[in-house]
């Protein structure tokens, strides 16, 4: 550090060497402010705070300092760094006369030298103006051959308001400096043998009143504002509840190696480490027969009989959406200590499904109390099998309300609730509604896909509900249809108008007025791809678009393009469905949440039926937390635009907008509830998850007719010995 940086306090002319360190002003405001009127208050001048202002640490207490009791201890020879929001209130100017470096001797102001001290070592310093205090002290001062340590040592009898400034230097092959502050004490030295062992370090910490020490240190000019780096203290006592707490990666030799050493006699200890899971208890005992030192140290708190660490770590994989399968290989390619598979299910069951099922409920009773003072009500049903086909195991029946495009109740139906896989959307959709009428939701419009038993259902058993249908499931059974026409000899040029009939069917929903207006202008596109503008339905008249001069893309008329088109597209099926387009909602947002269920749910792996329930609700929770999110903006303040190439668009462009990032609050929440409430009193959480109606197995409802050995004893020779080969 250049030697023009001193300390900026008036009078103090601190540079930086190994006994003091300079510390930059802090860029908090509110902190800085607070170093400026401390530096004010002994300035009769005008201060001016530059990059180079600097202020010593002698200012500072010794809490100021998270690894001060480290470095007073010699356990770190790290640099002093200062707590966040630390405070200069110190002003030492003047306190200690000039102190000249003596052999054998202890320098003060008003205290007799070495020399002069009686030979049992017992004296007395007089001072008028300080508080008579006598100290028993402890000194090893033998003359050794080489470099050795002093240090001082006080009695646990020690008075808590007596003051000492220094308490143990470095010293020498013969030379000691030991600078105390002027206060009535007394030493004692005791004759101390050649054989004798080095006296045991001090295991309590002083208190603050005890003692002050001066350490040395080096502050290198390139390190940051010391204020600023660190949030937290070492010493401070583990307030946090253990899910808020920090974890650390660290390596087993490492931390045994604080473990080795005995810290009252210096000796080798006996090191016992019991594991599970993440959990790590280290038992240390003393093997020196007259010293019966012993401690247990944990790695982290436990819950009772459980580690926290185990129990966070299935918490966080669960709650994410994450897979155990995959996590476990991460941490066993680190060679991490981490759970097994059967005490990740055992939390699973036991602790953190019935943290998700409550905490479902109670965000769900919060939505539905908003549902109940909206008078209009419209909302959009859509189910998700867990696999494709008609072979799935579970459909999910999602409820989404238009207006906030959050989801309001999503119930599963299992593929023997139902007598075939195409009725469980029906039977999703009753229980659904039925649930929302129990709540007191009237609901007054709905939104769904095309499906024929759904239609039915809604006709019949709900006429009070204005029921449409969503756009783009319509769209994307015409697209299909439209693309194996343009295969087909001389019908080439329908694929020129696939696009434009697509917009079409949007345009003709979204800007009518009623079902009758719809359809009208939907039937003017046969007329339009023609090149004939004028239509005879009086609701839609003409066309609205300019006239045109391209002759190229119209079709002609009575050709087996035009014959095709109108049969796929004006069928009777069609226009019944184009006359209950949804005008204002569509079921896009729900699309987007079934891309969410894949992070938590995905197909290719088995769930129970509570499991799967669970993981519905997480990906509910996190959709519904972020379904508010704006579009992006540049640094500029612009809104950002992607154009992606998706597979579906078969080499068409698609214009995205992305989102602000996600959050995962809902993650905060369950933890909390699991490590508050759950692990307190888990008892009302699993009855409540017991009270769930679980379907049986699918394969429950068949019978055992015959078991393997009479199966075989009933099959000819031949037959039973390709049977027993195969079981």
């Amino acid at each position: 550090m250049p030697s023009s940086r001193k300390c900026v306090l008036p009078g103090c002319d601190h540079v930086q060497n190994r006994s003091v360190s300079l510390f930059k002003f802090p860029k908090n405001q509110h902190i800085k402010k607070r170093w400026i009127n401390f530096v004010k208050s002994h300035l009769d001048g005008e201060l001016r705070i530059t990059s180079n202002t600097r202020l010593c640490s002698d200012h500072f207490t010794q809490d100021s300092f998270i690894n001060f009791r480290r470095r007073q201890l010699g356990f770190t020879d790290n640099p002093l760094l200062l707590v966040n929001g630390a405070e200069p209130t110190i002003y030492r100017l003047g306190l200690h006369p000039p102190v000249v470096q003596t052999t054998g001797a202890i320098i003060g102001s008003a205290c007799p030298p070495m020399s002069s001290l009686p030979a049992t070592r017992e004296t007395e310093c007089q001072c008028d103006n300080m508080q008579k205090v006598t100290r028993e002290v402890g000194c090893q001062t033998d003359l050794f051959v080489g470099k050795t340590t002093v240090a001082t040592q006080l009695s646990k009898n020690t008075d808590s308001q007596a003051t000492v400034a220094t308490k143990s230097v470095a010293v020498g092959n013969t030379t000691s400096k030991l600078l105390p502050l002027c206060s009535s004490t007394t030493l004692k030295r005791k004759a101390v043998s050649p054989d004798r062992p080095p006296k045991r370090s001090l295991l309590e910490f002083p208190s603050f009143q005890e003692s002050v020490i001066s350490l040395n240190m080096a502050d290198p000019d390139d390190l940051p504002s010391m204020s600023e780096s660190v949030d937290t203290t070492s010493e401070q006592a583990p307030t946090k509840p253990p899910q808020d707490m920090v974890k650390y990666l660290i390596f087993e030799e490492c931390l045994l190696e604080l473990f080795q050493i005995c810290p009252s006699c210096s000796r080798v200890c006996k090191v016992i480490k019991f594991v599970k899971g993440t959990f790590l208890s280290v038992t240390q005992k003393c093997l020196h027969q007259s010293c019966s030192y012993t401690r247990e140290w944990k790695s982290q708190p436990l819950l009772g009989s459980s580690p926290a660490g185990n129990l966070h770590l299935s918490a966080a994989i669960y709650y994410t959406g994450s897979s155990f399968i995959q996590t476990n290989k991460v941490l066993n390619a680190m060679h991490v200590r981490t759970i097994s598979r059967m005490m990740h299910r055992n939390h699973v069951h036991n602790y953190i499904l019935p943290s998700v099922l409550h905490k479902w409920r109670s965000h769900q009773t919060d939505l539905l109390e908003g549902l109940k003072q909206s008078e209009t009500v419209s909302l959009g049903g859509d189910m998700r099998a867990d696999s494709p086909g008609h072979c799935a195991k579970y459909g999910s029946y999602s409820m989404m309300d238009l207006s906030t495009s959050k989801i309001v109740d999503i119930q599963l139906v299992q593929s023997n609730e139902v007598e075939s896989g195409v009725r469980m959307e029906k039977e999703g959709l009753i229980r659904s509604l039925e649930f929302l009428e129990k709540s007191g939701v009237k609901v007054a419009s709905l939104v769904t896909d095309r499906h024929t038993q759904v239609q039915k259902f809604v006709r019949e058993q709900k006429p009070d509900i204005d029921h449409f249908y969503d756009v783009w499931h319509l769209c994307k059974a015409l697209t299909k249809k439209m693309d194996a026409m343009s295969k087909e000899k001389d019908c080439n040029k329908v694929k020129m108008w696939r696009k434009s009939i697509k917009n079409h069917l949007y345009w003709s929903a979204s800007g009518s007025s009623n079902g009758e207006e719809t359809v009208a202008k939907w039937t003017s596109l046969l007329n339009h791809i023609q090149n004939v503008h004028v239509h005879e339905n009086p609701l839609f008249p003409k066309c609205l678009h300019p006239p045109s001069t391209d002759k190229n893309k119209w079709l002609k008329p009575a050709t087996k393009a035009i014959y095709k088109l109108e049969k796929v597209l004006m069928n009777q099926r069609v226009l019944c469905d184009v006359k209950k387009l949804s005008p204002l909602h569509q079921t896009s947002a729900l699309k987007g949440f079934h891309s969410v269920i894949l992070r938590f749910a995905p197909k290719n792996v088995a769930f129970s039926y509570l499991g799967m329930l669970c993981r519905l609700y997480l990906a509910a929770l996190h959709f519904n937390e972020n379904s508010g999110r704006t579009q992006a903006r540049t640094a500029a303040g612009e809104l950002q635009f992607k154009i992606k190439f998706p597979k579906a668009k078969r080499g068409e462009h698609a214009v995205s907008m992305p989102k602000t990032k996600y959050s995962t609050e809902y993650v905060t929440e369950l933890t909390d509830i699991l490590f508050n409430e759950v692990i307190q009193d888990p008892a009302p959480f699993v009855a409540d998850m017991k009270a769930v109606a679980v379907p049986g197995f699918p394969c429950s409802q068949y019978e055992q007719l015959v078991n393997p050995t009479q199966f075989l004893a009933m099959c000819p020779g031949s037959a039973v010995q390709v049977v027993r080969e195969q079981l």
